[in-house]
């Protein structure tokens, strides 16, 4: 259901730790890409791929822990029928997708949201948004995207001191749709 391909170290490597480097660890990087071609990414190697099956589709996870309690997450979410009611009006999209955030934020209680915005990729318009969680130690990034067919989420989540860390800009700039 899956294809994994390689990527060189040399080509893909980024570095994880402390924010000053001291016990950095290289971060050795694979391309992962839907069986059906609908999205790529890049997940660290080792991550762990789990697949669900439900009455109303399957959820594909991609999940990975690396040092220094980083936390790398994809999960997609294949509907068995398409939804008609996902709005198309970018307005009303970015509303829906408000609502998703309120709804994320309830599985980290006491987290506050430190950003929110609207982002595209590729063809998809989506919402970013971050949350302070552990009483503002930890940072939990979330992109979301709702289409008729699936819904696919990124999250990071790490100590707040490395919240500009290499691995999570790479991570969440590596998926492309299509």
């Amino acid at each position: 259901m899956q294809r994994r391909v390689f990527v060189s170290a040399a080509a893909g490597a980024a570095l994880v730790g402390s924010p000053g480097g001291a016990q950095a660890q290289q971060v050795v990087w694979e391309d992962v890409a839907s069986a059906n071609g609908r999205y790529r990414l890049k997940m660290p190697k080792g991550y762990r791929y789990l697949t669900v099956p439900g009455h109303g589709g399957v959820l594909h996870s991609y999940v990975v822990m690396l040092p220094d309690r980083f936390i790398l997450e994809f999960l997609d979410v294949a509907l068995a029928n398409p939804v008609s009611t996902i709005p198309t009006d970018p307005a009303a999209l970015q509303a829906a997708l408000q609502q998703v955030q309120g709804g994320m934020q309830k599985s980290w209680p006491g987290s506050t949201v430190i950003e929110q915005r609207p982002i595209t990729t590729g063809p998809i318009t989506g919402r970013e948004f971050v949350f302070a969680a552990d009483q503002g130690s930890r940072v939990v990034i979330v992109r979301m995207y709702l289409t008729p067919t699936a819904t696919y989420t990124q999250i990071v989540q790490a100590p707040m001191a490395d919240r500009q860390n290499p691995v999570t800009t790479q991570f969440m700039d590596s998926l492309r749709f299509g």
